[in-house]
């Protein structure tokens, strides 16, 4: 038992101090449902108004993550642009790393094609970053026999810090088609919390993509529509690499979708490798409500306590136009 208990305290340990040292910004399960934290190029896609809120639970047997979030964007016809902001607020460890932070973003849609559309993007924010020593267990603290010793060489100076940041991005889209690449912390912040050393911000970049099958269109108000959407997501920042490939159906009010987190056969250090989770996801709409629920099914040498990860997604669309005159699908 001991030893069992050990071995989660280790993996605390790794996950808030990977946090501090490179830190590593939050990950999602359903991007999709929240593009507008995959790029600000995103914001104001439905050709109307969003209103969302996702909130996940990550690694729930061992107090991994919980990230909170709830967004706002629309897209203004007279001026072919769109606005957005984003609160997300993230805790690891139950509660020894958090980050609070707020963003608005803006983009304007310029027409190259009858179908293409080039879609620029900006964003600017800050954000409030706190660590609480005395909740944190350190390698250097545990004993061969298990004990905990008192002390630490760490030594945090200060316990939060606030800092600007700013990301853009450009996407380009088509009536089935969409992609492009957003590149954020651009300030390099320093986000340490004792004098020395000095710990940079990572840049994170998003590679992104996605493409719209459709199988039937429908030929009434009440008829099926059926398609099927496959979408990829490259995250980089640091040293960590992740690649997130999903497949969703969608038959009018209702979703069906599986993913895969990770990057086969690649290994960032000898005897660890880049596979973390199978994903799950079951969601409906109606009346512009859409709610939508994902697992992830662990796959790293987590697998055995991690318990996996819940994420649910809750969104209203509103003044859409009829027909939605929207330049490109997104879900």
């Amino acid at each position: 038992m001991k030893q069992f208990a050990r071995k989660i305290q280790v993996a605390l340990v790794i996950l808030c101090l990977s946090s501090v040292v490179s830190a590593q910004d939050f990950l999602l399960s359903q991007p999709w449902s929240a593009t507008t934290v995959v790029a600000p190029s995103f914001a104001g896609y439905t050709g109307g108004g969003r209103v969302f809120a996702t909130y996940r639970n990550q690694w729930s047997s061992i107090q991994g993550a919980q990230t909170g979030l709830v967004g706002y964007d629309q897209y203004f016809h007279p001026i072919r642009s769109s606005f957005g902001a984003v609160l997300s607020h993230s805790s690891q460890g139950g509660g020894m790393l958090s980050q609070t932070q707020f963003n608005i973003q803006y983009n304007y849609v310029v027409q190259m094609t009858k179908k293409w559309f080039f879609r620029p993007g900006l964003q600017v924010g800050l954000f409030y970053r706190t660590i609480d020593p005395s909740r944190m267990v350190f390698t250097d603290q545990i004993a061969i026999d298990g004990s905990i010793l008192p002390q630490s060489a760490f030594q945090a100076t200060q316990t939060s810090l606030v800092r600007f940041d700013a990301a853009v991005s450009v996407m380009f889209t088509h009536d089935y088609f969409f992609g492009g690449i957003s590149a954020d912390r651009l300030l390099g912040n320093n986000i340490s919390f004792t004098d020395q050393p000095e710990t940079k911000q990572h840049l994170k970049l998003n590679v992104f993509a996605a493409g719209l099958i459709p199988i039937s269109k429908g030929h009434g108000k009440y008829d099926p529509k059926d398609d099927v959407t496959f979408a990829a997501l490259y995250q980089w920042q640091g040293q960590y690499h992740q690649i997130d490939i999903d497949a969703m159906y969608h038959r009018r009010y209702f979703m069906v979708g599986v993913g895969y987190r990770g990057i086969p056969f690649y290994s960032p250090e000898e005897g660890l490798t880049s596979n973390d989770a199978i994903k799950i996801c079951i969601g409906g709409s109606y009346a512009g409500f859409s709610l939508s629920y994902s697992y992830d099914v662990s796959i790293s040498s987590l697998v055995d306590v991690s318990g996996g990860s819940h994420e649910i997604v809750l969104s209203y669309r509103f003044l859409e136009r009829k027909p939605n005159d929207r330049s490109f699908f997104c879900y």
